[in-house]
């Protein structure tokens, strides 16, 4: 019998150690900050962590259509609004529940933009990338980087201040040969939304209406994954909720999209060129219809951080 416990007191100890050492290759190989190889992964879409409290008046969530579309800075410089651009790739409405109920756990926002193309990713990613727990795997390509001071620095969301606010910004152009006609029949038969997505949705908004938040629809210029039989399914969705939508494909009065020009691949994420043109008209539009829930920032000393961010913007443009 002693021998059993023996074993079993070894192979625990074993275990603990293995977890330990795991643990610590963890710590390493995570991005300490947002400008390391992998940070942009890490910290964008969380990066609202490092926002001083209650300073976000808008929150963006989506998929990767967010941080290639929709830029904060370009929306403070033309009214004054504070944003956070919180997208992550291939993101359901699902994946985006915790990190809206984590927003709220520092943040007060009056306006909550959900980029609906996210009701129609059907698969919610089994491994989070965004989870300190999976960093070997997703991170390892930064063993060719690695610092001193990977080996004693924790990671720290709310340390590392995002001035991009979520946004990434791409200068490449790709000159897509996608027709025009992208959005197929406009009197097509609404898409189906699988019923985890609508259970997901229906929960999203029941939490931003117990605390208070306005809900807006979004769909941000895709010529690939965005046809009218998605947008009807959203329309149909937002004439039932009362929530106001907005389809940047559906050619709104005043803007005009070129495929050729505003995109930085075959037609799924916005260049910076587009993601200007486009934030500039979205910062006009919420004035327009959200103007009476929002507040013109820019001449208040405590969002003075704001300027950098727009200063910064302007450099890189």
């Amino acid at each position: 019998m002693k021998k059993i416990f023996k074993k079993i007191a070894i192979y625990a100890v074993c275990l603990v150690l293995s977890l330990a050492v795991y643990a610590y290759l963890c710590v390493i190989v995570t991005p300490k900050d947002i400008n390391d190889a992998g940070g942009a992964l890490y910290y964008n879409g969380m990066g609202f962590l490092a926002e001083p409290e209650n300073s976000l008046d808008i929150m963006v969530y989506g998929n990767s259509d967010v941080y290639s579309g929709f830029a904060p800075a370009v929306i403070f410089e033309e009214q004054g609004y504070t944003s956070y651009a919180s997208g992550r790739a291939r993101q359901t409405v699902g994946n985006i529940q915790p990190l809206l109920k984590r927003t709220l756990k520092t943040q007060n926002p009056s306006l909550v933009i959900l980029e609906v193309d996210c009701l129609f990713e059907e698969e919610e990613k089994s491994a989070n990338e965004a989870d300190i727990l999976y960093a070997p795997f997703v991170y390892h390509a930064r063993w060719k980087e690695i610092k001193a001071r990977d080996f004693y620095t924790i990671p720290d969301r709310t340390g590392s201040v995002d001035v991009h606010k979520g946004y990434i910004n791409s200068s490449r152009v790709y000159n897509t040969d996608i027709d025009e006609n992208y959005m197929g029949d406009s009197h097509a038969a609404p898409a189906a939304l699988t019923e985890k997505n609508e259970k997901n949705l229906s929960e999203f908004l029941e939490v931003c209406k117990a605390h208070g938040i306005t809900v807006f629809f979004l769909e941000l210029p895709n010529v690939n994954s965005w046809n009218y039989a998605k947008h009807n399914a959203v329309q149909s969705i937002a004439d039932k909720e009362g929530i106001r939508f907005l389809d940047m494909n559906a050619k709104p009065e005043g803007y005009v999209l070129d495929i050729r020009q505003d995109f930085r691949d075959n037609g799924d994420h916005l260049n910076r060129k587009g993601a200007y043109k486009t934030s500039t008209y979205i910062a006009a539009y919420l004035n327009e219809y959200y103007g009476d829930i929002l507040e013109n920032r820019k001449d208040n000393p405590d969002y003075a951080q704001w300027q950098e961010v727009v200063e910064n913007y302007n450099n890189e443009i």
